[in-house]
């Protein structure tokens, strides 16, 4: 990674520096889209002759934790090739120029034609944007980067779920072009550390690392991804119990790849929690991972068959709803554009704040659902329709959004029940009691099943159909709410609903692992243990015994347990030092929404200004250089966890490009020595 400008380290007691100084904490994705929109956007900042950059990481640069390029192949990203850059586009909204550049899968297709051109490589950067091919020429590729990715690059469509260690090649050759479009006048000097603790001395920040250095800046962006956060009451619970037992596994909540998977012993009796990406991610490290292995099977109905390599642990797994999240959708290309017709019918920037989700926005995000499932129905199975297309959507349309009204509205025109959307059969899939384990392990495999039927069926599925427009309506009932824009009860129920269920349905794994999950359910290596299930470690046993009330007889008991999620951060239990140091100097407050009954309740994100990402302090005042950004703000702006898609206004670009500025103007005050731009109140409510 060619890294051009390096400056020194300054000593504390060296005079204040006339070139001002900015700090980037985290060098994954917004890191590098930070390090970039500051080049982008120097130009905007005359008084700043020269800038200083310390880029700080403690795992690789440019890629970061998550997307880390040594890790092993077999984790692949949620997301589709074609579907993530970090780049922007004409489509940001941001005050910033548009520095074009190639999608992942771009990227990767110009990577694959520059080391081993082909008539047929050539036909197809061809029809790359000339900007994004202007853009991957400016900078080479590592060298060998081909050779060791060949068999996944030339397999490689616009669909394809790349390996996250290819992700963390594109966004460290991002890094890599960030660096080489910096002015001359810019100097960055990278740091392998972890920032752990910033205090104030003398109008400057003072940034420690964990090699001992200390940095002295004048601004500082803290772009950290995913952070620690104290163990609950519960895992305190759990760490007591294993101090007594150490025959005990405890695999802690966290990314992966940085889990105790290794830690298992082979064929343990394993209890997992959680059912979304993490649990296929520690599946695949305990089968796969293992020398297990998968082999097309088209007699069997998962169209795999699991060939064991008898290291595999016996997985007892459950989850709050007791089933998996639901498969991409085999599109063949990127997702549709879900219309959202009711949602976007309303001006939400008229609409005072807060805002009642379950009452004015809930109900249209059903009726979109239900649009889209019977345009789709319509479209593939006509038949199953007793009217006209067009009344049954004005049936929609004048009737209140919610599924049992809708469905009840719509049942003589759709007469056969098997026809219709059952939404809330969606949203609880498993519901009434269980007589044994056995019996409900095979209804969550039906289950499975059934979603890999829909899920083959790309476009033609009703009932991906209307999922996908739940789903996909998070992105905008996210910046409908952004910086508390619902109220505190509408969050806690109804948005949350859309979270999770949106997730569930929608962010599931490729259908590829839910095909390998159902092989592993027919080779007896995973069962289900229902939903709910309460999970306890038991200290005359010395075992972990989970159970779930919908099932009967569905105690399991087994010397490990794996919390396959990673925890939320939450600034007041945070196990961060550098989030610590902050709380400790009196910088920080959790951001709070308003209830109903005026009160205020916490969040577990930082409250930050919302034009700029400065920290706002206890008593309401903006800090004067401390921004944050990111996922630690997940439950303040929303939409914090997902890739940059192209040409969607993506939040994370919108995000990093208006935090650039922000540090650039705490930049030019420092060059100038007089403010540009201080006034201490928090800007007033940013729709962002």
């Amino acid at each position: 990674m060619p890294v051009t400008r390096f400056i020194g380290i300054h000593p504390l007691w060296t005079p204040r520096p006339t070139r001002p100084v900015i700090a980037l904490v985290g060098a994954g994705p917004r890191g590098v889209s930070l390090l970039e929109r500051i080049g982008a956007n120097l130009a905007d900042f005359p008084d700043i002759d020269h800038l200083d950059i310390h880029v700080i990481d403690d795992t690789e640069l440019g890629a970061g934790r998550i997307w880390r390029t040594d890790q092993t192949r077999q984790m692949c990203m949620n997301t589709l090739a074609g579907a993530v850059t970090l780049f922007t586009d004409d489509t940001v909204t941001m005050a910033g120029p548009v520095a074009p550049g190639p999608t992942l899968f771009e990227w990767c297709r110009l990577a694959l034609d520059a080391a081993r051109p082909s008539p047929s490589s050539a036909i197809q950067v061809a029809d790359i944007d000339p900007a994004h091919r202007a853009a991957f020429a400016s900078t080479a590729v590592r060298p060998g980067f081909v050779d060791d990715y060949r068999d996944e690059l030339e397999a490689m469509t616009v669909a394809t779920h790349p390996s996250r260690a290819l992700y963390g090649e594109y966004l460290r050759w991002c890094f890599a072009r960030a660096l080489h479009t910096l002015p001359e006048r810019v100097r960055v000097a990278t740091h392998l550390a972890r920032a752990v603790g910033v205090r104030e001395d003398a109008g400057r920040q003072l940034v420690e690392l964990s090699t001992g250095a200390v940095l002295a800046c004048d601004a500082v962006v803290a772009a950290t991804g995913w952070l620690p956060r104290d163990h609950t009451a519960e895992e305190h619970g759990f760490l007591a119990v294993l101090a007594r037992h150490p025959e005990m596994t405890w695999v802690r909540p966290d990314n992966p790849i940085d889990q105790a998977i290794g830690a298992v012993p082979d064929g343990a009796t394993a209890i997992v929690r959680g059912l979304g990406m993490g649990f296929f991610d520690v599946m695949t490290l305990l089968t796969i991972g293992r020398g297990g292995r998968f082999v097309d099977d088209p007699l069997t109905r998962a169209g795999v068959r699991y060939e064991p390599s008898g290291r595999e642990p016996k997985l007892y797994v459950t989850s709050h709803r007791g089933v998996p999240y639901r498969a991409k959708s085999l599109y063949g290309s990127l997702p549709p554009s879900a219309p959202q017709r009711h949602l976007r019918s309303v001006d939400w920037s008229a609409v005072p704040r807060p805002i009642d989700f379950d009452r004015q926005v809930w109900p249209l995000i059903v009726k979109d659902a239900f649009v889209d499932y019977y345009e789709t129905l319509h479209r593939v199975r006509p038949e199953a329709f007793a009217a006209p297309l067009t009344t049954v959507l004005a049936t929609i349309d004048t009737t209140d959004g919610v599924p049992a009204a809708l469905d009840a509205a719509i049942a003589p025109h759709v007469p056969d029940a098997t026809d219709r959307f059952d939404l809330p059969a969606a949203m609880s899939p498993v519901r009434g009691a269980f007589p044994d384990p056995g019996s409900f392990t095979a209804r969550v495999a039906d289950y499975v099943a059934d979603d890999l039927t829909e899920s083959a069926k790309g476009r033609d599925s009703a009932v991906k159909a209307g999922l996908w427009s739940i789903s996909a309506a998070r992105r905008l009932a996210n910046a409908i709410g952004t910086f508390g824009g619902f109220d505190a009860e509408s969050r806690a129920s109804g948005f949350r609903t859309l979270q999770t269920f949106g997730g569930m349905v929608g962010s599931g794994p490729p259908a590829f692992r839910s095909r390998q999950l159902l092989a592993l359910v027919d080779a007896g290596l995973v069962r289900f243990v229902g939903p709910a299930a309460r999970v306890v470690a038991d200290d005359e046993l010395g075992l972990f015994r989970a159970e779930s009330p919908a099932v009967a007889g569905s105690a399991v008991t087994g010397a490990v347990l794996i919390d396959a999620w990673m925890h939320a951060h939450d600034v007041t239990a945070s196990a961060d030092p550098l989030t610590l140091s902050l709380a400790a100097a009196g910088r920080i407050r959790p951001f709070s929404v308003r209830g109903r009954d005026g009160r205020r309740h916490p969040t577990g994100g930082f409250d930050v200004d919302p034009r700029t990402g400065l920290l706002v302090h206890p008593d309401g005042t903006r800090d004067a250089a401390f921004h944050v950004a990111g996922i630690p703000l997940d439950e303040v702006m929303g939409d914090t966890i997902i890739s940059p898609m192209p040409r969607s206004d993506p939040t994370m670009l919108r995000e990093t490009d208006r935090v650039a500025r922000s540090a650039l103007r705490v930049a030019a005050d420092a060059a100038t020595s007089v403010p540009t731009w201080r006034e201490s109140h928090v800007s007033p409510m940013f729709n962002g």
